[in-house]
């Protein structure tokens, strides 16, 4: 339950930026819910690079004492945006 919390808290700012420049790009190109997935797939880890590795480098350091490395921090980022891509497809 710690991992999910601190994965979420990690997604936070990513997540919302992410998702209404998905929508955004998702109506402009059609405004289907597939096209909605695949650019949140794309966007969400361009937002992570800007947000942590451009912006706040030194925040990776909370996430490292808490266990995570960068791998793991990038892989959620990806996996976060399969299953949303796997919902919006199903819908």
């Amino acid at each position: 339950m710690r991992l999910l919390k601190n994965i979420l808290l990690f997604q936070r700012q990513i997540f919302f930026v992410s998702y209404f420049l998905a929508i955004m790009v998702g109506v402009l190109f059609g405004g289907e819910l597939v096209l909605i997935g695949l650019s949140f797939l794309v966007i969400a880890p361009f937002a992570q690079f800007f947000f942590y590795d451009l912006k706040n480098k030194n925040q990776y350091y909370y996430y490292y004492n808490l266990g995570f490395n960068n791998i793991k921090l990038w892989a959620s980022t990806i996996i976060i945006g399969l299953i949303n891509l796997l919902i919006l497809i199903l819908i």
